[in-house]
């Protein structure tokens, strides 16, 4: 979709300025003003805006009157003991942005001191607020350092789980295209209806991912009228409908992945559950979200991910309870 290629790039060219920017807060190369400007365009492209008033506040100095509860979920990098200086206007002391701190340096560098011709006294003095100076400047350039370290780790966990989401994806489309071909067509209607922002669509969507998952349990568990015991002893039955059942009996008895498969399991029967509280009350009281979608369709991928890292692709042996044991239970998914 056009919309989610724009913010992945987003999201990549973010991660490469937070690099840019650690390179240049640890090269020191560049004045601060400009390293700054960087941060914040960062701060931008996240759209966090308390990031981009805590770096305001930084570029400029802050207000007299300040209550760093303001900075929000930036509080963490802000600190009072900083250098301050008194306002022109109310005279009363503020906190200088960094930029102003690192002319104050500038100014009280060895050589600047001894163009201005003070005495030795003088020149100690000054030199000992210099040092000062650069150690708080450098205490305070290391929240800043601290904050986009911890943007470019974010975006960095995003991509690691990028990576395997697409690793996943991947598995599922090539078990579709080589046992299940059929359920291609079924991807490319989640594709076009997800295009469209609203319920139907998302209703349309979601009925694919129900077929897709239908035909998949097909494939690996036909459907019969028997019930099995699955490992914690609960009967299941594997008739046409309970394709959900199918599949996970499937997983289950080929699988060492138990918490997921459980997790899974749980998770699509919620979604679906909803949808068909859906259908049956019109709509009226609730209804399907690109939100409810998007999560069926991720947990379609990891389901069929799971099938698909079972090599061999047969009709498992169900262990079946006592002749005359019919399943009572209710059924875990309705008919699609």
């Amino acid at each position: 979709m056009v919309m989610d290629d724009y913010q992945t790039s987003n999201l990549k060219l973010a991660k490469e300025l937070s690099n840019v920017i650690l390179g240049d807060l640890e090269i020191n190369q560049l004045p601060i003003s400009q390293i700054l400007m960087k941060a914040k365009r960062l701060a931008r492209m996240l759209h966090d805006s308390d990031a981009q008033k805590w770096l305001d506040y930084e570029i400029m100095g802050y207000p007299v009157v300040f209550d760093p509860n303001d900075l929000g979920s930036c509080k963490k990098y802000y600190t009072d003991d900083r250098p301050v200086i008194r306002d022109g206007k109310t005279h009363r002391p503020h906190s200088i942005g960094l930029p102003h701190l690192e002319s104050y340096i500038n100014s009280t560098k060895i050589e600047s001191v001894t163009k201005l011709g003070a005495n030795e006294s003088q020149k100690i003095q000054i030199l000992n607020k210099h040092h000062e100076l650069v150690n708080d400047f450098e205490r305070l350039k290391t929240t800043i350092h601290n904050y986009v370290t911890e943007v470019n780790i974010s975006l960095s966990v995003g991509d690691f789980a990028e990576d395997i989401f697409e690793d996943t994806r991947l598995a599922a489309d090539k078990f579709i295209r080589e046992n299940c071909p059929r359920a291609g067509e079924q991807l490319l209607a989640i594709n076009e209806k997800m295009k469209y922002y609203d319920p139907e669509s998302f209703s349309q969507a979601l009925a694919a991912v129900q077929k897709i998952l239908v035909i998949v349990a097909d494939t690996v568990v036909p459907a019969g009228e028997k019930i099995y015991l699955d490992k914690k002893g609960r009967e299941r039955s594997i008739e046409p409908h309970q394709y959900l059942n199918r599949i996970f009996s499937y997983i289950e008895q080929n699988s060492k992945n138990d918490p997921v498969i459980s997790m899974l399991e749980s998770e699509m029967a919620y979604i679906f559950a909803k949808s068909d509280h859906t259908r049956e009350k019109k709509g009226l009281h609730e209804r399907i979200s690109k939100d409810d979608v998007e999560l069926a369709i991720i947990h379609m991928y990891l389901v069929i991910a799971e099938v698909a890292k079972i090599k061999k692709i047969e009709t498992i042996y169900l262990k079946t309870p006592p002749s005359g044991n019919f399943d009572t239970s209710p059924k875990l998914s309705p008919p699609v």
